[in-house]
């Protein structure tokens, strides 16, 4: 120490000067060093992953935690979000109306006279047409296809989309999409076709992604779910209630019609069980007449004793011939041989 002194002052000022200069970058070269030889050592969230690239190439990935690497440019860390996150992604060309002051209301989208205008409106199966707004939610299943794509994701995933909702609206009907009549819509299994359309632009999507993973073009992502707001051009809006007042007046009159129906079968049948009870009690009112009158002829003719044939057959001539005599003003009798004639006083005028 002693030592260094006297050189200093053998030196002189301009020579201490230089030592502690030369000192002092000495230790600013030793911390820059240190700080270097650690910059890359980082914490990677929770909700992130690490790609580490080693001079261009990937050396690997890593999770959450504590993340030790080489310091640039030895080693290059990319951040990308973890696989378990749900990155949502709106479709922008189904929504460019807004941006081209197309007008929007309550009701839905106007078409504009310029058809490059239209892009958020499809053409469905049954020769309609709708907007779609649409959200879509992914995950990243390839960390370094993710890295590699970059700024790529997102145009290529609107392009996919598209084309996947394109194909297919396009093989669907109006009521699959959307709530269009709502007397169609209360039938069973209309609610769950609409639910279907969304996994079906979502599993369309994913198959495209798979397209060009093989091809060696991969997003590295994975849709897993698509959320839509359909709606229809606000000039077809007043179509349709016009069709849906039609249709419930339609429905109202043939209730009416039905109620009315209804009521005169009710009457109807009313009349015919009443015409039936007088017929029958008419009918059981001359058989019990007709029983009553015929029921010595009914108990002659169950008789099979000579004998007591010819005393009914007796009685029964006295018993009717009696009243007979006694209303005629006279009688005569003629017999056998037609000579004989008995005038018997008939009864008086």
């Amino acid at each position: 120490m002693t030592d260094t002194a006297d050189d200093l002052r053998e030196v002189g000022p301009w020579g201490q000067a230089a030592a502690l200069s030369f000192r002092f970058l000495l230790l600013l070269a030793c911390a820059i060093a240190i700080g270097w030889s650690v910059s890359n050592i980082r914490q990677v969230p929770a909700d992130s992953q690490a790609v580490v690239i080693r001079f261009g190439a990937v050396a690997r990935v890593q999770g959450p935690g504590l993340l030790l690497a080489w310091p640039r440019p030895v080693e290059q860390v990319i951040l990308v979000p973890s696989s378990a996150r749900q990155i949502q992604f709106a479709i922008t060309p189904f929504v460019a109306g807004q941006a081209d002051n197309t007008p929007v209301s309550s009701y839905g989208y106007e078409v504009n006279p310029d058809a490059r205008l239209n892009t958020g409106f499809l053409l469905t199966g049954d020769s309609n047409i709708v907007h779609l707004e649409a959200q879509i939610f992914y995950q990243i299943s390839d960390p370094v296809a993710y890295m590699i794509a970059a700024e790529h994701v997102g145009p290529a995933l609107e392009r996919l989309f598209v084309a996947a909702a394109v194909s297919t609206v396009a093989g669907r009907d109006l009521d699959s999409i959307l709530v269009a009549r709502p007397e169609i819509a209360s039938r069973n299994g209309e609610a769950l076709r609409r639910e279907r359309l969304r996994a079906d632009l979502m599993n369309a999507v994913n198959r495209r992604l798979e397209a060009l993973a093989e091809q060696g073009d991969g997003l590295g992502i994975r849709v897993t779910r698509v959320d839509l707001v359909p709606s229809i051009p606000m000039g077809a809006k007043g179509a349709f209630d016009s069709v849906l007042v039609v249709t419930q007046g339609a429905e109202y009159a043939i209730a009416a019609a039905r109620t009315a129906a209804q009521y005169k079968l009710q009457e109807a049948n009313q009349s015919r069980d009443r015409t039936m009870t007088g017929a029958s009690a008419s009918a059981d009112e001359i058989i019990s007449n007709a029983t009553t009158q015929t029921a010595s002829i009914a108990a002659l003719a169950q008789s099979s004793n000579d004998m007591s044939h010819a005393m009914m057959m007796s009685r029964l001539y006295y018993d009717r011939i009696g009243p007979i005599i006694k209303k005629a003003l006279r009688v005569e009798t003629v017999g056998k041989d037609g000579d004989a004639r008995l005038i018997v006083p008939g009864a008086s005028p």
